[in-house]
């Protein structure tokens, strides 16, 4: 009864409706946990880390959802993730103050969109009401005063059994109080540590920001502010999504921090939502696909689910398959973790003479994404010459073989006949002793 009291004084305290106290819609399912870990195991064969927590929900109709999971109470550092729950208090804020619902706009739409820390640290004081102050210690006076201000979110996520254990309190740096942290903010960090979220909490507050279980007021505007197109520097789970998905999300990618909190609506669609948690972030690639990563274990989880079926046409052709003709002496060679398959071809030091041709004999004529796959290899050109033959002419295109592999890098969308269509990579290069590699190609046709 006294647990019961408590909740019942912070609900009241904040302005927050009883759908706080429902019980839990979410159904844990071993066969989907058996699925989920599978495919973590997997895909962890052919990265170069180690930690991959995950969460997946999937509506079954009756509002309730299924839920499968692996290391899903697993607390680790969400770098930019935290502003999601940021998003979500700042809201509630401005209808606690009696303003619309977008009063603190021209802060969390930067915070959100594009993932601005100094604006993060704007919406951080304004709903706190406590910037940054002097301190050495926590007993320097004003400081408790202060830092029970700043656990405004996390008193908010409590009142929803949102919070669990998790540490959502600090700016993400550098922020608009400084390069690092400092005064009090550095002995809240020294108090509590770093914030730290969890993939279930993170993947039940996703849901209930898209089913308006959270100021239901604000649902539309929350959700246009999480709306992200796929192959995006703020994509990471959008880049292993067929094109027409619906995809709203969270990323964060910092240090070797790189996760994300998504609600995806495929094309056939199948909902679902997908917390990802891992230290997969290599701060070597470049951007937009340093977080790419995530989208292949995405789409590796989706086929394992059956969640596409039903889905346009997609094909992967491989080097090996019978639709690639190979012109000219390339090597086979099996030496990289990632490759795509079992191996890829390399032609060292070529003028053009030589050829891999994806023969893509499109099952329906439409307008297709394609991408390639290819290891990423020091000894690679920096401009591999891809040529798409499409139904309104010949398309080049040039990439940097040196970056980006062991994900699908996108080659553009182009318009093909039913049986049609051809890529092609020769294997000139501007310095003889660089190597072109040819690996996989992807094609996926958009939703008509």
């Amino acid at each position: 009864m006294k647990s019961i009291f408590w909740t019942l004084l912070l609900v009241g305290s904040l302005g927050l409706a009883p759908a706080a106290l429902l019980a839990d819609t979410t159904i844990d399912d071993p066969k989907l946990d058996r699925l989920v870990a599978e495919a973590r195991r997997e895909f962890l064969t052919t990265q170069s880390f180690d930690r991959l927590d995950v969460v997946v929900l999937l509506p079954r109709g009756d509002g309730t959802w299924q839920r499968g999971s692996y290391g899903r109470e697993t607390l680790a550092y969400p770098a930019s993730c935290v502003k999601l729950a940021y998003m979500v208090a700042a809201v509630h804020w401005c209808s606690a103050q009696g303003k619309p619902v977008d009063c603190l706009d021209s802060h969390l739409r930067p915070m959100v969109v594009d993932s601005s820390n100094e604006e993060t640290g704007e919406v951080v004081d304004a709903i706190t009401g406590a910037p940054n102050r002097p301190a050495t210690s926590s007993n320097t006076p004003g400081y408790r005063e202060w830092y029970s201000r700043r656990l405004y979110t996390e008193n908010f996520l409590k009142a929803q059994n949102l919070l669990g254990n998790q540490t959502i309190l600090h700016k993400t740096y550098p922020s608009n109080s400084g390069e690092m942290p400092g005064g009090a903010e550095k002995v809240a960090i020294d108090e509590r540590g770093r914030n730290a979220m969890r993939p279930d909490l993170s993947a039940e507050l996703m849901r209930r920001i898209v089913r308006g279980e959270l100021e239901p007021q604000a649902t539309a505007y929350m959700r246009a502010l999480l709306a992200t197109p796929t192959f995006d520097e703020q994509s990471g789970i959008g880049f292993g999504l067929p094109p027409g998905s619906r995809y709203e999300n969270k990323i964060g990618a910092a240090y070797d921090t790189l996760e994300d909190i998504a609600y995806i609506v495929l094309p056939n669609g199948r909902e679902l939502i997908l917390a990802i948690f891992t230290n997969g972030l290599d701060q070597r690639q470049p951007e937009p696909y340093d977080i790419a990563p995530l989208g292949v274990f995405a789409e590796k989880l989706i086929e394992k689910l059956g969640l596409d079926e039903g889905d346009p046409p997609k094909r992967k052709i491989d080097d090996t398959d019978s639709a690639v003709t190979v012109t000219g002496r390339w090597q086979k060679r099996t030496d990289t973790k990632d490759k795509f398959g079992e191996d890829y071809l390399r032609s060292v030091g070529g003028f053009g003479s030589q050829q891999v041709i994806w023969n893509l004999n499109v099952p329906e004529s439409g307008r297709y994404e394609v991408a390639v796959w290819y290891p990423a290899l020091q000894e690679n050109t920096s401009e591999a010459a891809y040529t798409v033959v499409h139904g309104d002419g010949i398309a080049e295109v040039k990439l940097n073989q040196q970056v980006w592999g062991g994900r699908w890098v996108k080659l553009g969308d182009f318009a093909f006949k039913a049986g049609q269509g051809s890529v092609i990579l020769s294997d000139k290069t501007a310095d003889p002793n660089r190597q072109v590699v040819a690996d996989a190609l992807k094609i996926t046709r958009w939703p008509r």
